[in-house]
């Protein structure tokens, strides 16, 4: 393949404004190898791919894996039950109520660190940091409600894949031919292959957080959820609100909790705040009890 057709390839895979973002032009594509532009092409192909459920699940567990190394399982199960059942009540009125080993959903013993995670699978994590910041069963359903709908929309998949697209991109374009040694393709290689190395991006991502627009997106399919399931949505921004102000976990993670929950709030002009006595007794009576946290 001589050097101008390649360049015509290579800008029909990357958008012009892509290009542009990154200073490059033709004739930067130019200088670039051929074979080494395909054997990229080749390993990032293989991590950009399709993942069947099975293989879903499975990188999930091993992301799960991974958490628990850090983090410390509640061994009480007062709360553990009490969180999986909202979280199965909540999964079972979204949009992918079945998975191919269902939802699993953890309470990690954090005290000091707010926050919550999905990774494939079906596998939600919690902490007990987090969960002891919820005032109500329709707070604590809120956010088990927008971990769920990262599942739904397919966020931890997607976001890897465009991280490996992007490396692809910048490698390819950033660099002349003479640095695309063969040790190069192999470390890309390494990094794209095996469960390891994938569920620790899958980790990463779901500690860090997502976008802004993945975050809003998550958002509104969780309000539509939580409507679904019978539990009060309008207790979804006075959840994060509350967030907003602790500066670390979920509110340095999760995007801006005071932006979100104002957007939200828009979103929830017509609805009225309720609430279930039933619910609020079962509330009080699994956090009220020490023993069970």
């Amino acid at each position: 393949m001589s050097r101008k057709p390649l360049a015509l390839l290579i800008l029909l895979l990357f958008p012009a404004s892509a290009l542009h973002a990154f200073n490059f032009s033709l004739e930067d594509l130019q200088n670039i190898d051929v074979g080494k532009v395909l054997e990229y092409g080749q390993t990032v192909s293989k991590a950009t791919r399709s993942f069947s459920e099975e293989e879903r699940y499975y990188i999930g567990r091993a992301s799960g894996a991974r958490l628990l190394s850090d983090h410390r399982l509640l061994s009480r199960k007062g709360l553990q039950n009490y969180v999986s059942a909202i979280g199965q009540t909540l999964a079972m009125a979204s949009a992918r109520p079945e998975l191919y080993a269902g939802y699993h959903f953890i309470v990690l013993d954090e005290p000091g660190r707010v926050n919550a995670y999905a990774v494939p699978g079906g596998f939600i994590f919690i902490t007990t940091a987090l969960v002891a910041k919820t005032e109500s069963e329709d707070e604590l359903a809120a956010i088990l409600a927008h971990e769920i709908s990262h599942l739904v929309l397919d966020h931890p998949i997607s976001s890897v894949k465009k991280q490996y697209r992007d490396k692809l991109m910048k490698d390819i374009l950033s660099e002349a031919s003479d640095r695309y040694a063969s040790e190069d393709v192999k470390k890309l290689a390494d990094l794209a292959g095996g469960l390891n190395n994938l569920s620790g991006m899958m980790v990463d991502f779901a500690a860090k957080g997502y976008s802004r627009s993945k975050e809003q997106e998550a958002d509104l399919v969780a309000l539509s959820m939580l409507r679904t399931a019978g539990y009060d949505p309008t207790r979804f921004p006075r959840v994060l609100s509350k967030l907003s102000s602790i500066g670390t976990g979920v509110s340095g993670t999760h995007g801006n909790p005071r932006q979100r929950a104002r957007i939200i709030s828009e979103k929830l002009a017509r609805d009225v705040p309720f609430h279930i006595r039933n619910r609020d007794h079962r509330f009080m009576t699994v956090m009220g009890n020490p023993g069970n946290r």
